[in-house]
């Protein structure tokens, strides 16, 4: 079944490298992604990334708004497509157009399911602390993430993983997990694995309120939540009503220090937090400012100090 139609639907950055895999092992008969949206602070209308990838493979491209419309039905029904493969699309898809694939629709989905279903796996996984994340390759069926699993594939998480770098290696690993299993899918010789209702954990759509740092917490976990929202929503506190971002943290520490105390001088800077722990300030940003390092930003403050911030 080598001839099978195939529709690859993805959007973002982490769906290319998966999108290049299924070009070279065979024919993709149509690639779908979002519309082309403002981006920067310019707004300027920019295509997503599958597409550029696309148009530079050569291939078929649609970018409908909605599903439940009956143009993209009629649409997708012209395409006569046996097997659809998802990688980070952005849309729910219709029960009609997962009935019509023959050989199945199936996602790349970046964790190790049934852990963190939804939409931002990869930045729970390393806020909760998870030792190690993956990718799967499930076939879809009505309900977020819920569908049988085929394959897995492992990657550690470590104290310097940041969710930006995590996702752009998890997405390599995921060409390499559909190109090692692409041909026992379009023979049909597959066999799945039903995940665990019991395990199941849910990774919701990041906010942008999400970035400010609770400094009553400990520096561990704060470590992480400044590593899990990297790029976006970031990590951020308030200084003399300035918002600092903070882009990168160092080591954590014991302190006797009340959470919220700002030390710095020609050595360090150092933020007291929740659980007698500091977490150490490697690299901030202030608004309107290139990202530098603590040391230099804090300068502006005097070339030594502490500064009581709000908890």
């Amino acid at each position: 079944m080598l001839q099978a139609r195939i529709a690859f639907l993805g959007t973002p950055d982490p769906a290319v490298p998966p999108l290049r895999a299924l070009a070279k092992s065979c024919g993709v008969q149509a690639v779908f992604c979002n519309p082309d949206r403002p981006q920067g602070r310019g707004r300027i209308i920019e295509p997503p990334p599958v597409k550029r990838t696309a148009i530079d493979l050569g291939l078929e491209i649609h970018q409908p708004e909605k599903w439940h419309t009956d143009a993209t039905k009629s649409l997708w029904e012209s395409l006569k497509i046996d097997i659809a493969l998802v990688v980070a699309y952005g849309h729910i898809l219709p029960n009609w157009m997962i009935d019509s694939c023959k050989l199945g629709a199936w996602n790349l989905h970046f964790s190790l399911l049934p852990r963190w279903r939804g939409a931002a796996p990869v930045n729970h996984a390393i806020l909760a602390g998870d030792t190690e994340t993956g990718v799967s390759l499930m076939q879809i069926v009505p309900g977020l993430d819920a569908g049988p699993v085929l394959a897995q594939s492992r990657r550690p998480i470590t104290v310097e993983s940041t969710a930006d770098r995590l996702l752009a290696e998890l997405a390599e690993d995921a060409a390499e997990l559909l190109k090692a299993n692409l041909p026992n899918v379009l023979g049909g010789k597959i066999s799945l694995t039903s995940q665990d209702e019991t395990l199941v954990t849910l990774a919701p759509k990041l906010k942008k309120e999400m970035a400010r740092l609770d400094l009553t917490k400990g520096a561990a976990e704060l470590h992480r939540q400044v590593r899990a929202f990297q790029p976006w929503p970031g990590a951020e506190f308030q200084l003399d009503k300035t918002i600092i971002k903070l882009l990168k943290a160092g080591e954590v520490f014991t302190s006797d220090k009340s959470p919220g105390t700002l030390h710095w001088d020609k050595n360090s800077v150092l933020l007291s937090v929740g659980g007698s722990s500091a977490i150490e300030l490697i690299t901030l940003q202030r608004p309107g400012k290139p990202a530098q390092p603590a040391r230099q930003v804090m300068q502006f403050w005097g070339a030594e100090g502490s500064i009581a911030l709000e908890v």
